[in-house]
């Protein structure tokens, strides 16, 4: 069952980034790692673009199937894994272990973040 079945309420509107504000959210996040003597390489720069593209949270292995989509096939667990250890330590993401997933944070403020997982 997937986390969009679970809950009992209507998925089928679009909740995540698409186009020009995927990039441009991308382009923000690659700004910010780089003031912080970071880079976003191209496993991490792909993670977090599924996070930003699905709008809700993601199960690592979700990220895995959809990490190579048209391309060499699923992601292998550690290059998944490393991405979003790295993108958590930088504050981009937040690890909801309730739900075994990962979401993104909103990124125009310094926040503490609260979730309210309804079972």
């Amino acid at each position: 069952m997937s986390m969009a079945d679970a809950c009992g309420h209507d998925h089928s509107h679009e909740h995540g980034l698409h186009g020009a504000a995927l990039s441009a959210m991308l382009s923000e996040v690659e700004q910010r790692l780089a003031d912080a003597d970071q880079r976003l390489t191209t496993p991490r720069r792909r993670v977090l673009e599924l996070m930003l593209k699905a709008g809700q949270p993601v199960k690592a292995y979700d990220l895995m199937a959809d990490f190579g989509q048209g391309e060499a096939g699923p992601a292998k667990p550690p290059t998944v894994y490393r991405a979003l250890d790295f993108l958590e330590a930088q504050g981009l993401i937040h690890r909801i272990e309730s739900l075994n997933a990962y979401v993104v944070c909103r990124l125009d403020e310094s926040h503490s973040a609260a979730f309210l997982i309804c079972d």
